[in-house]
């Protein structure tokens, strides 16, 4: 049996008195409902009914408002697809899934709220976890205490750190794409770099994983580094202070909402060099916004969503596409919809295999999982600490398309892109 958490928020009880026991259209607490989120994205179809016995419940927190919405509604609709295509084909344990969602803005007092109501509330079978990787370590003792098998997909290693059991990762963490990007600097002839990175936990982490490595080498030299506050809109002054100290390359370490604004103004000011940065600028929303100035932007990122459902790297990313084109019209504008998936995928799996819906049950079962997914071979019994594959695929911007760094450097000089 699971042991619900004994902790009692106080802001669980300043929500909505019009909210009594649990609604699909989500706990919102003044934020946009799902059916909101649905009818900003195309129409798309809105989770199961209310009505109705459930063998399966599934709670997702994260920000379909605030600073990273377009992460959040692609995160959003991965876990929806993923589960009406287990509930077309008979569901789990016998019987269909619900989907309780909780909107948390982005923030970690609104992830906080959003995992104890819907362990409290809506008594959620399992999590799948928001992809900001500050907001899953805020709430890693709720999800602990309650029993809850959890299914994340932030990228940063330390919540996974923490000797927490009840909590896995649908995605290699960020800490694999440090010694890639570092052997691209290498590889491009990046010698002086100069550094902008938004300030919020993810982006410090990985940015921190990525220093160590140059400091380790000593091969590249960071000549400035200047930081990119939350909420700002305008970063043209640190990026001219970047530029002043005439670096060949250009490190970059923020959401796409953001990062595409920043290689925008970067190109603005005249550089034409190399941009790295993080699996966030895998996003189209980079070409899109930067146009041609996305060209020379090198990344990690174990997705790298394709301009067609046709050029996916492999049929089950090919069929996932074609899938989520069909059903919101469009394909993923952010990653962040794949490793949802993925991670729906991971825990009803483990559901099944486990035969039950007890937490420690399906926990044991996600432990020895081997499954292929859109990321890759996932092997969880390879790990003792919830992760299930390593390392990062590194990829080149170039005449539009993203390109592997080998597909790249096999008609272009290391040298096409420099300041």
């Amino acid at each position: 049996m699971k042991k619900r958490s004994v902790l009692s928020f106080i802001a669980v009880m300043m929500m909505s008195a019009a909210i009594s026991g649990c609604s699909t259209s989500a706990a919102t607490d003044g934020k946009v409902s799902a059916e909101a989120a649905d009818s900003e994205n195309n129409g798309a179809a809105g989770t199961e009914a209310d009505s109705g016995e459930y063998a399966y419940v599934i709670g997702h927190y994260g920000g379909i408002t605030g600073s990273v919405a377009t992460a959040g509604v692609n995160g959003y609709n991965g876990i929806k697809l993923c589960i009406k295509q287990w509930n077309e084909k008979g569901g789990v344990l016998g019987g269909q899934i619900k989907l309780e969602f909780y909107d948390d803005g982005a923030t970690t007092e609104g992830a906080v709220k959003g995992v104890s109501y819907l362990i409290d509330n809506c008594h959620v079978d399992g999590i799948i976890g928001s992809q900001l990787s500050g907001n899953i370590e805020s709430t890693g003792d709720l999800v602990e205490a309650s029993e809850v098998p959890e299914v994340a997909t932030g990228m940063n290693p330390a919540w996974l750190e923490k000797g927490w059991t009840y909590l896995f990762r649908s995605v290699p963490n960020s800490s694999g794409g440090a010694e890639p990007l570092v052997d691209a600097m290498e590889k491009l002839g990046t010698t002086d770099l100069g550094c902008l990175v938004y300030q919020d936990d993810g982006n410090i982490s990985a940015y921190t994983q990525v220093k160590d490595v140059i400091n380790q080498r000593g091969t590249v030299k960071i000549v400035e580094d200047e930081q990119a506050m939350v909420g700002e809109t305008d970063w043209t002054g640190a990026l001219s202070s970047i530029l002043s100290k005439s670096p060949n390359g250009v490190l970059i370490f923020a959401q796409s909402e953001q990062g595409c604004l920043m290689v925008k103004q970067l190109r603005s000011l005249g550089y034409t060099g190399y941009i790295y940065g993080p699996e966030t600028f895998s996003a189209p929303d980079i070409r899109k916004v930067a146009g041609d100035g996305a060209n020379g932007v090198v990344f990690f990122t174990p997705h790298c969503i394709p301009d067609t459902a046709e050029e996916g790297n492999s049929e089950i990313e090919i069929e996932f596409l074609k899938a989520y084109q069909t059903e919101y019209g469009e394909l993923p504008t952010h990653d962040v919809a794949y490793r949802a998936y993925d991670a729906t995928n991971i825990l009803l799996t483990a559901v099944e295999k486990a035969g039950t819906k007890d937490g420690t049950a399906v926990r044991d079962a996600i432990k020895n999982l081997q499954i292929d997914i859109l990321a890759g071979h996932a092997d969880f019994s390879k790990f003792d600490n919830g992760e299930c594959m390593s390392g990062q695929k590194i990829f080149v911007t170039h005449g539009g398309k993203n390109l592997t760094l080998e597909n790249f450097l096999k008609d272009n000089a290391p040298d096409t892109y420099k300041p």
